[in-house]
């Protein structure tokens, strides 16, 4: 058997081993725990911790907690100052992303065209993908890079970049290859719920292609592997009927409309879908069922319309905005809709939003309405607190410490010494008993002298104290000057609030005013179907009458 090699330590100093807090915290996501650490280092004099690449890290951690605007300075500091490639494209990337996420596309684009050389491995991917949002180019890079990589769950992003390259050279004409890349998006067969909803989209994009080429069989195939119950499903079964409508399978048409027509009226493809039911049991030679699917489609946009008047009821409403955003994530969710009690039903509301939520003039806003009601929040407890600090600061006024110390320092000396006295008696003790019974003992005096340690060092630290604490005269002034802050803090807050949740409420009205348009259209479509059948019916019911009588 061959010897074990011992793996080399990547830590070779003992400032290495000092530093490491901050990289277990940066990669467990304890981003303000990891900037402590960082800020203890640097005050500290870590050399690893004052290096470029250092400096670098802290910038991310503090990106992705919150603090834009400490971020900035620190990577123009650094690209004004390094000499490193890496290091530069790295900061370059990162500002990047901080101006992508602030929507300024130009300077994000600035920043990415910055970026030359060989890129950090840890970033390449991310890279190239926001490369592809912002530029929409298939880059060589970007080439070479999904040659090597493959798909798998480990790296979604992989999956997003691939998609948006099949995009890319869609447009620009390059089919084969844009082809090529989506049909490896729709052979996925992992459990990641994101790529599975890529993968149907793919299938659902690779089946359009099909059908602008008049390939409908293929369309077909494609359609067949979309998930029924999956983000993209309400569009691949529509695709799907329209597909067989076109191959003139009106009887596999039919089942996945029924499908969709089980669906909420809300959904805009469920609309369509109704409408497309009742016309396909005409044509089937099926009228009775045809007026029914009227009817009943002409009660279900009566009650979509009553729903949607509700939403806009719902929307209007002073704090829908602030529930609306609180509760965003298990709204969403299929199977628990509060994390806390809302006023209103939010199940008459969200159904409409489906198209709404992937836009990104959307997310922005409620990102930015969610970043304001938590500084809201902040800056009016700090504000409640003001009182208390008044009172805190007048209880001190004038407070002495009266020799406290010093006696508390005595106190302290005494007992530690009497507990060394009594530790060492016990010790001469427990040498009159058994092998065993000395060993028991043995782990409580361990204990206890790790503890008279402790005490130890705390009585060295506060015999090191000169004289007490003693409150700088203008601390009265500063804490009122803060609060001052606080309050023109969170008066501005508030009025960016103000001016946010109309722009909200505008687009919630908008997606609303659209499918109301189009369900009154459906609704028309519906109701002329059944008035359309009615007279056929009552034409042959006259026919049979008249041929009857003629008869007899």
């Amino acid at each position: 058997m061959p010897p074990v090699q011992a793996q080399e330590s990547h830590i070779t100093s003992r400032e290495d081993l000092s530093y490491g807090p901050v990289i277990f915290d940066f990669y467990q996501q304890n981003y303000f725990l990891g900037l402590v650490e960082q800020s203890v280092a640097q005050t500290n004099k870590n050399s690893v911790a004052l290096q470029d690449s250092a400096q670098v890290l802290k910038g991310v951690m503090q990106l992705s907690y919150g603090m834009p605007n400490a971020t900035e300075p620190l990577f123009q500091s650094l690209l004004a100052n390094t000499n490193n490639r890496a290091v530069a494209n790295a900061a370059w990337y990162h500002l990047a992303r901080l101006y992508y996420n602030k929507s300024e596309i130009a300077a994000a684009k600035r920043a990415l065209a910055e970026v030359r050389g060989e890129l950090p491995q840890e970033i390449r991917l991310d890279y190239l993908y926001l490369s592809s949002l912002l530029n929409g180019a298939a880059s060589e890079d970007s080439k070479a890079l999904l040659k090597q990589a493959r798909l798998a769950d480990s790296s979604p992003q992989y999956g997003y970049l691939l998609f948006n390259m099949a995009v890319t050279q869609l447009r620009s004409g390059a089919n084969e290859e844009g082809v090529k890349a989506l049909e490896q998006l729709a052979n996925y067969t992992g459990d990641n719920r994101e790529l599975q909803a890529l993968s149907d989209r793919a299938k659902h994009g690779l089946a359009q292609l099909a059908t602008q080429t008049g390939e409908l069989v293929r369309a077909w195939n494609y359609l067949r592997g979309v998930r029924t119950t999956g983000l993209y499903s309400n569009r691949a079964l529509l695709s799907y009927a329209w597909a067989a409508i076109k191959l003139k399978q009106f009887a596999s048409a039919i089942p996945a409309l029924q499908l969709l027509d089980q669906r909420s009226i809300a959904i805009a493809e469920v609309q369509e879908a109704k409408v497309l039911l009742a016309h396909l049991y005409e044509q089937e030679g099926s009228p009775r069922k045809a007026l029914k699917s009227n009817l009943l489609a002409e009660k279900a946009f009566k009650e979509g319309i009553a729903t949607l008047r509700e939403a806009r009821a719902i929307i209007a409403k002073q704090d829908v905005p602030r529930e609306f955003i609180e509760n965003l994530e298990v709204i969403m969710d299929e199977t628990d809709w509060y994390r806390a009690n809302a006023s209103v039903d939010y199940r008459k509301l969200t159904p409409f939003l489906i198209d709404l939520m992937a836009s990104n003039p959307f997310n922005e806003t409620l990102k930015d309405l969610a970043a304001l009601y938590t500084l809201e929040d902040n800056l009016t407890y700090w504000l409640s607190q003001s009182e208390q600090h008044q009172l805190i600061l007048k209880n001190m006024a004038g407070v002495s410490d009266g020799g406290e110390l010093e006696q508390i320092l005595a106190r302290s000396r005494g007992l530690n010494t009497r507990l060394k006295d009594q530790k060492a008696e016990i010790r001469l003790n427990t040498l009159t008993l058994s092998e065993a019974a000395t060993e028991r003992f043995q782990v409580l005096l361990e204990s206890v002298e790790r503890d008279l340690t402790l005490l130890d060092d705390k009585i060295q630290q506060v015999s090191r104290i000169k004289e007490p604490y003693v409150r700088p005269a203008e601390h009265s002034a500063l804490v009122a000057v803060n609060h001052q802050r606080i309050e023109s803090a969170l008066a501005q807050t508030r009025e960016l609030i103000s001016m946010l949740e109309p722009v909200m409420r505008k687009l919630v009205n908008l997606e609303l005013a659209k499918h109301e348009e189009r369900m009154n259209y459906y609704w028309a479509q519906s109701r002329l179907a059944k008035a359309r059948l009615f007279d056929s019916t009552l034409l042959e019911l006259e026919h049979t009458r008249s041929s009857s009588s003629t008869t007899e």
